[in-house]
């Protein structure tokens, strides 16, 4: 009987970051394997998801709509506030909204996804990138769905494209990665404390209130220190009239450097957390 040979695995005390190049050499390559795996995990969880689910995209669209009736119903009868807006109102809520969740969607991506897949993270030599970049899929899939929506509705508000409507992916993928940096750095210690999952849902619930997705952001307060508020706001700004914030391409730039050093980050402790875990 021909036993098969498989490459060995080296268990070594010496710490990682003793070959800076070699490690950071490392994670590139991980997530280059990632790739077709997380793609593979997204179709099998594609497909596990509509056969448990009865309304199916529905619900990627339910609680804004829902957001966006009541909004609406509140400003037309005075209850709140609101100023003018570039978009008819119902429009700017609904952007807002599908905004907002493609946003939380993806900051929850990382943990849940990590969570769901803990057999196979301690269990297996499966790059936990693989996971993650399923969990990334998924979100691009009900953006892509979210935004197809909104363009009907666009059209059905009788909103005229300004030529800024094709810089609108560019916010969408400003939004997840922001998300996905947030997400990567709850990660080590969502793994190991539900107590963080459970912080995180009561702060994005705070949070949406912090954000201007039924109200235009206000030039004071503390909206100003919020990096969702420029992200959000000028991408929606894309799709009418409406002035863009200074504030977008910093935030960008900082959440591109954010969400590197976070990942490498987890990768030091990716060890520590799967000898817990285990």
């Amino acid at each position: 009987m021909v036993v098969p040979v498989t490459d060995p695995t080296l268990i070594s005390a010496r710490p990682q970051l003793a070959d800076p190049r070699g490690f950071v050499r490392a994670a590139f390559v991980d997530l280059r394997l990632s790739v077709p795996i997380g793609w593979a995990l997204f179709r099998a969880n594609l497909r596990g998801r509509q056969r448990r689910s009865a309304l199916g995209w529905l619900w990627l669209l339910a609680p804004a709509a829902a957001a966006t009736l009541i909004c609406t119903y509140l400003q037309s009868r005075q209850i709140v506030a609101v100023g003018p807006t570039h978009l008819p109102y119902p429009a700017h809520v609904l952007v807002g909204m599908l905004l907002w969740q493609t946003f939380v969607e993806a900051l929850n991506a990382p943990l849940q996804h990590l969570t769901n897949g803990r057999q196979m993270t301690t269990r297996s030599r499966v790059p936990h990138e693989a996971l993650i970049l399923g969990g990334l899929f998924e979100v691009l899939l009900n953006a892509g769905i979210r935004m197809l929506v909104l363009a009907i509705a666009l059209l059905a508000f009788r909103v005229a494209p300004a030529p800024t409507i094709l810089l609108v992916p560019v916010g969408i993928g400003a939004l997840i990665m922001l998300g996905l940096a947030f997400g990567m750095i709850a990660l080590p210690w969502g793994l190991l404390y539900q107590d963080v999952g459970r912080a995180i849902a009561l702060a994005t619930g705070l949070w949406f209130f912090l954000t201007p997705i039924f109200y235009h952001a206000p030039a004071a307060g503390l909206t100003r220190f919020n990096p969702v508020t420029p992200l959000l706001e000028t991408t929606r700004s894309w799709l009418g009239p409406g002035p863009a914030l200074a504030g977008f391409l910093p935030v960008v730039g900082a959440t591109a450097l954010v969400l590197v050093i976070a990942w490498l980050f987890y990768r030091l402790c990716r060890p520590h957390v799967v000898a817990r875990l285990g």
